[in-house]
């Protein structure tokens, strides 16, 4: 109000104001409110505020003013003219968007068919008829046009918290029960775009094993992608937007595609800092057996040949010595290695800021760490008579995405507790030299990480040396998750296997979870800082119920981008797994409203878009498995799930674009 005043010029205040409500709209669902004010000098205004519900709020504002006139009334006019002006405004419900937006206005637009079960966390929406029937599990609420069935939907408790995971009544106390909306209005495209787009144009094309035991990808424009037969393998996928210019489809057995950075011989989430490994290990899924493996070696072989050879630690002599890994203790234990994989990645939109990411290399990304792998011998020596054995980290395969490994070691072993862990070096992947694939790549034959090729040892005799039980001190150091110093704790280990549509998930059927989205400097451990809940910059200092707001970068996320005429499809054969991120509103895929073809989502339990599907043209058909295959958010012209599986919407608000805010429509 005071803004009126003020733009006005009016000192004096209301004069007078009432308020009245009334229940709009073809079915008198809607709220609104009148609020009517005049003030001094021939002033009024009078606003109505109408609650859309998903449309978001509408205001109406309208201001009016009698002038009076003095020189008109020589000429027989009017003692005063009337002046007035309307404008209308939508403020979007920032809370309020559904899991499942269907545009059509036709029947049956939302389609729940034969013996197929969709669980949805988050409202359906149907701008049509809604066809449905107790196959929909929906932990939310059920909107849809006059004739719409959402009474026969089973209504699962819910919450707000994101990764809930929806369960039967009777809801426990803080949980809800959604409900059936019919009829409801129609809600309108929201209107996304795909801004970055036109920043990745180079042609590209797939390239069978070009990393050899994995393909790597990288974004831009793909003529036409198929993964089918003898084309299939694990592909990683370099950060950046993939323009799918003749559709996308991967039917293959024995295929995996992703943009997902995972450590080689990933360790299990219930026993961390053990010599227990993940089962299936991410890149192992779907048969392909691609994911990366490594051993521990310290012996004779592994003497340290650099010179002179320190006979004394304290004091070093003679200065400038070497010597290998020893236990100042002289306790004899077998010493603790876990290795996390490395890579940096850029997303080159220069209208995007801010974006640590853009320059060269980009923004780092570290994995969670590997299973603990003890060392073969006992690490000797003492404080007055070094030992000078190093140990090894030979990398027998390759883990996909990886351009580097942190190594990180334990005195006490592998002993269940990760702070016991410190970080000593960090080292080439094999067959990259900083950052840069030159190859040849390991493929059974173990290659020394310090070595120039597999087989033959490192120039020192082993990957480390010149290292002891005090330069690691217990407990290990919480750092900044963008350095890596002596001494700094690996990175947070990931989370059981997602439970959502089959519940508890089958075992050693899916893959592990991430970590957490968290804050990056201590005393917070940082969360996940290579995947989907990983986000740059850091806020800092920031808030650890949001720690990502404000930040403007996913820094390893994908947008698949489908021109007209372009069309997806995934068989449950093939596996694609992928993130988006906060820089494409967190849109995986995308179409313009003009591409009208039928896709579809046959998820197996390989398969998940952690994402926006925004196709505003689309027909989909979706089912899926034991897993969500999506992970955010669908919008398109029409969805029909069919078949006879599980299959699940996950709305997580973390992985959604911000709804339209405000906007002056006239």
């Amino acid at each position: 109000m005071a803004w009126h005043q003020r733009n006005l010029r009016i000192y004096s205040g209301i004069q007078t104001s009432s308020h009245t409500h009334a229940m709009v709209g073809a079915t008198g669902a809607l709220d609104q409110d009148t609020y009517d004010y005049t003030f001094g000098g021939g002033y009024s205004l009078t606003i109505v505020a109408t609650d859309t519900q998903f449309n978001g709020y509408q205001f109406v504002y309208t201001t009016n003013h009698n002038l009076p006139l003095a020189f008109m009334q020589i000429f027989g006019g009017s003692t005063s003219i009337p002046i007035s002006a309307t404008a209308t405004s939508i403020v979007g419900n920032q809370r309020q968007t559904p899991a499942l937006l269907t545009l059509s206005t036709d029947r049956c637009s939302m389609n729940l068919t034969g013996s197929a079960q969709l669980t949805v966390l988050g409202d359906v929406y149907s701008n049509g008829q809604a066809c449905l029937d107790s196959n929909l599990h929906e932990a939310g609420n059920c909107y849809g046009a006059a004739g719409s069935n959402c009474g026969d939907a089973q209504y699962y408790c819910y919450n707000s918290d994101p990764g809930f995971v929806p369960y039967s009544p009777p809801c426990r106390a803080g949980d809800i029960q959604g409900t059936g909306v019919v009829p409801a209005p129609t809600l309108p495209d929201p209107g996304f775009l795909a801004t970055s787009v036109p920043y990745y144009t180079t042609a590209e094309a797939y390239s069978q094993y070009n990393r050899g035991t994995w393909t790597e990808m990288r974004p831009g424009q793909y003529n036409s992608f198929h993964l089918s037969g003898g084309s299939a393998s694990c592909a990683f996928l370099d950060a950046g937007v993939y323009n799918w210019l003749n559709d996308y489809s991967s039917d293959a057995n024995g295929s995996l595609i992703s943009n997902e950075l995972r450590a080689p011989d990933e360790q299990l989430y219930s026993a961390p800092g053990t010599a227990s490994v993940a089962d299936p290990q991410f890149w192992d899924q779907n048969g392909v057996s691609c994911a990366g493996h490594y051993t521990v070696t310290n012996g004779a072989a592994q003497t340290i040949l650099s010179l002179p050879t320190c006979t004394n630690l304290s004091p070093q002599t003679p200065a400038g010595c070497h010597s290998g890994v020893s236990d100042t203790q002289s306790r004899n234990n077998r010493w603790g290695v876990e290795v996390t994989s490395v890579r940096y990645d850029r997303f080159i939109d220069p209208t995007v800021t801010p974006n640590p990411c853009f320059a060269a290399p980009g923004c780092r990304r570290e994995s969670a760490p590997s299973s603990c792998h003890l060392t073969p011998s006992s690490v000797v020596g003492s404080l007055h008579s070094p030992s000078n054995i190093g140990i090894s980290v030979n990398i027998t395969r390759n883990a996909p995405g990886a351009q580097y490994y942190n190594v990180y070691l334990n005195p006490a072993g592998c002993d269940g507790v990760q702070s016991h862990f410190g970080w000593v070096s960090r080292f080439d992947a094999p067959g990259f030299v900083s950052g840069s694939a030159i190859g040849p790549f390991p493929n059974g034959t173990a290659w020394t990480l310090g070595a120039a090729a597999p087989a033959v040892p490192p120039a020192a005799g082993a990957s480390l040396y010149d290292i002891n039980d005090t330069v690691i001190a217990n407990p290990a150091v919480t750092c900044y998750a963008q350095t890596r110093t002596i001494n700094c704790i690996p990175p947070d280990n990931e989370q059981p296997p997602q439970c959502f549509s089959n519940c508890p998930p089958p075992a050693n059927l899916l893959s592990q979870e991430n970590a957490s989205m968290s804050l990056e400097y201590p005393p917070y451990r940082a969360g996940d800082v290579a995947n989907e809940n990983y986000c740059q910059p850091s806020p800092s200092p920031g808030n650890i119920n949001a720690p990502c707001l404000g930040s403007a970068v996913t820094p390893g996320g994908v947008q698949f981008y489908f021109p007209n005429g372009s069309c997806f499809n995934q068989n449950s054969q093939g596996a694609t797994y992928v993130f988006s991120g906060v820089q494409y509103n967190w849109i995986v895929i995308y179409a313009p409203a003009a591409n009208t073809c039928a896709a579809t989502m046959n998820g197996g339990a390989s398969t998940q878009y952690i994402g926006t599907i925004y196709t505003p043209g689309m027909d989909w058909t979706i089912s899926g498995g034991d897993r969500s295959p999506l992970a955010g958010q669908v919008i398109c012209y029409t969805a029909k799930v069919a078949g006879g599986g599980q299959a699940g919407i996950d709305f997580n608000p973390n992985y959604s674009p911000v709804p339209p805010a405000a906007r002056l429509i006239n």
